[in-house]
């Protein structure tokens, strides 16, 4: 068997080997190789607007927001599994958009994107976090100017030692549908050794919604980049995201793959995120950016990346032998 795929098999187990599954009192309902819908009976109850979604680290919180058919306002709720009816709104800062919600691996940052007051008669959004105390969180403080420029920040994943991965409209406009994916050192509350991910990931397209493995292994972001599944918008000048995935290879990422029917439609996917353990995978569905259809958040078994690890290995830019 290729080194690299025992290798791929080994961190799938190591994640399968933890024992925080408390998010299956959300959905016991687990999937298989077929995207289900996730917690549709206690999120998705009134049919709204659902978007991005995270689980704390040991699985008993669900954090994720609810949007409306403009896709703004945006508002950020916390449910708790020993109290799956009550929801509460976060409010972090008083923002019209509060989103995007991820955790340090070590469980004690918790980071979220909100969309703060005009400047220069112009909206954007910064990535913000709160750090855990004794007795609950901090108060939210904006994340160093190496990660907010003046232009947007948003959707922030971690992986460990530090390291985070985001996305930013800054080299391309301000236009959040003119994303690149860049990755920094954090350090309580500083950040350092900013980079932009290079061309293979990063195209003249749109990029965003970086989903980064513990071990930035794999790499898996949204992208309208030709050869997709998704459909120009109905009412914007855009063509709707696809979920790809990247692996890494000796310091390298291979080509992205287009995760396939399986995972894309001709709609919006987006938001992914892994459950605590790293069994299953999560992300959003949308139908487009003005839409009266509710978005959805599904999941499946991570053991679908097999088959896109075994496929890279025959590209041009995959894992060799």
């Amino acid at each position: 068997m290729n080194r690299s795929i025992i290798l791929f098999s080994i961190v799938l187990c190591f994640f399968s080997c933890k024992t925080n599954s408390n998010y299956l009192k959300f959905d016991s309902d687990v999937p298989g190789l077929i995207p289900k819908v996730f917690a549709k009976n206690i999120i998705n109850v009134n049919n709204e607007h659902v978007g991005y979604c995270e689980l704390s680290n040991d699985g008993s919180e669900l954090y994720y927001t609810i949007t409306t058919d403009k896709w703004f306002p945006t508002k950020l709720l916390k449910v708790s599994s020993d109290n799956l009816q009550k929801k509460d709104t976060l409010n972090l800062i008083e923002s019209d958009f509060e989103g995007e919600p991820c955790f340090s691996k070590d469980g004690k940052t918790f980071f979220f994107t909100a969309v703060v007051p005009p400047s220069n008669n112009w909206w954007h959004s910064d990535i913000f976090y709160r750090y855990k105390l004794d007795d609950g969180w901090s108060s939210p403080y904006r994340l160093d100017t190496l990660v907010n420029s003046i232009s947007s920040e948003w959707n922030i994943s971690c992986a460990k030692d530090d390291v985070i991965y985001f996305a930013s409209e800054r080299a391309k406009g301000t236009n959040a549908w003119n994303g690149d994916i860049y990755k920094a050192k954090y350090m309580g509350g500083k950040v350092e050794d900013l980079e932009k991910l290079p061309e293979i990931i990063n195209t003249d397209y749109h990029e965003s919604d970086p989903l980064i493995a513990p071990d930035e292994s794999f790499l898996i972001f949204h992208s309208n980049r030709p050869g997709g599944f998704g459909i120009k918008d109905k009412d914007m000048d855009i063509v709707h995201c696809d979920l790809y995935i990247s692996f890494n290879k000796d310091g390298k990422w291979t080509k992205p793959m287009n995760m396939g029917p399986e995972i894309n439609t001709s709609g919006i996917e987006m938001a992914p995120a892994l459950t605590p353990d790293g069994k299953y995978f999560l992300f959003t569905r949308r139908e487009s950016i003005n839409t009266s259809r509710p978005s959805l958040i599904y999941w499946v078994s991570t053991k679908i990346f097999k088959k896109y690890r075994s496929k890279s290995l025959i590209h041009r830019h995959s894992i060799g032998n």
